[in-house]
């Protein structure tokens, strides 16, 4: 039965009750489904520190990325500027290197070259609040390129790209007892993190030694090696998406398994794995929960994806995917653009995002079959089952 209970009984459409003095009136007025931010049980049953962060490009990505138009135009997605005001001026103290300003500053003509430059380049728009249609443009899009790094302040560019996220921590005393063998705190990690749990113990108690001062542990410190090197990072390219990011996270191999990643999309990175890629990926080295299963708690690594349930039938009705932290906590990556970082996210984001761009919202679970090696998995299966699903 793959939808889960708690899904079920939340997504039923209740009708207003008409009171028996209006007995005869017909405008039955039915409220807005939208599904339950009551998230998913999880086998982590204490609370963590949340703490909002914010995360930022580096210059080096960036630079990188505003090179891509030239260097690798097939899979670049250009940095837009969208403005408020159709003037340079401003534009330029923002964002431009102090000389770069100063010249400006001091005459339009001593740069006249470069403004000329940014106006052909600069598209304007009516802002979608406007009716009036005699009213001048108000919005103006500026898609930054190459030439533009002779001008622009790549640390300003960064802080004006930034992003709003969460980090969640675990208090110290919760490590502390469970380096100290507290039966508890013990059976509790091993029923979270699961076969992982002897290497996220050894990773709990190594940062404890480093940072013996601390009150709180991130949790990004339990993270596998090659998650926690992507976490809060930009990709200069466009390509990695949430399928790419979920199946990662269990096997830092799968962008190069040859019989998962076979399509090579045009305009994208190679991190990038399609619908029937993620659903092949699920078939081959995960094994779908049942109620009964689901019921126990999410552990530590679980994958969930969130699907349309008015096309459940087909591996297109996979819309999303995340990766279960503890808690309500997921991590995932939001798009494939450049623009999104992979980041934590709560489940009530998810919800308030997913739900809006669904005919039915409504989720699966999986979790990763012990010992599977995905690339063990012949090339011509992969391609059979693909077709199968179509």
């Amino acid at each position: 039965m793959r939808n889960m209970l708690w899904v079920m009984t939340s997504l039923i459409v209740i009708p207003q009750q008409i009171s028996a003095n209006n007995s005869g009136n017909t405008n039955l007025v039915v409220e807005d489904t939208v599904a339950s931010t009551t998230p998913p049980p999880s086998r982590w049953e204490r609370d963590l520190f949340l703490e909002p962060k914010t995360i930022r490009p580096s210059q080096k990505t960036l630079k990188a990325r505003i090179e891509a138009e030239k260097k690798k135009p097939e899979i670049s997605e250009p940095i837009v500027l969208r403005l408020k005001t159709t003037e340079l001026r401003p534009l330029l103290a923002q964002l431009a290197t102090d000389s770069a300003f100063k010249k400006i500053s001091r005459s339009v003509r001593a740069n006249f070259q470069l403004m000329r430059n940014l106006e052909t380049r600069i598209e304007k728009k009516a802002s979608d609040a406007v009716e009036i249609k005699d009213q001048r443009p108000t919005v103006a899009l500026l898609t930054l390129s190459h030439q533009d790094l002779s001008w622009i302040d790549l640390e300003k560019l960064s802080q004006a790209l930034a992003y709003p996220s969460l980090d969640p921590f675990i208090p110290v005393d919760e490590i502390r007892s469970l380096k100290s063998s507290d039966a508890i705190v013990n059976q509790r990690w091993k029923s979270h993190f699961g076969a992982r749990f002897n290497e996220i113990r050894g990773r709990a108690e190594s940062w404890i030694e480093n940072n013996p001062a601390a009150l709180q542990m991130p949790f990004s410190a339990l993270l596998p090696d090659h998650m926690r090197t992507l976490l809060g990072r930009y990709s200069p390219f466009r390509g990695r998406n949430c399928f790419a990011t979920a199946l990662q996270f269990a096997d830092s191999n799968i962008i190069q398994t040859k019989n998962i990643n076979m399509v090579r999309e045009a305009g994208h990175s190679l991190a990038l794995i399609n619908h029937d890629e993620f659903s092949h990926a699920l078939w081959l080295g995960y094994d779908e929960l049942s109620l009964q299963q689901s019921t126990l708690g999410l552990e530590f690594g679980d994958v969930v994806a969130i699907i349309d349930a008015k096309d459940a039938g087909a591996y297109t009705s996979f819309k999303h995917a995340v990766v279960h932290i503890a808690g309500d906590i997921y991590l995932h990556k939001p798009s494939k653009s450049a623009s999104s970082p992979i980041e934590f996210v709560r489940w009530k984001e998810l919800v308030q995002t997913w739900t809006p761009l669904l005919k039915q919202f409504d989720v699966r679970f999986f979790r990763r079959r012990p010992a599977s090696r995905l690339n063990e998995q012949s090339p011509a299966l992969a391609i059979e089952k693909i077709r199968w699903n179509r």
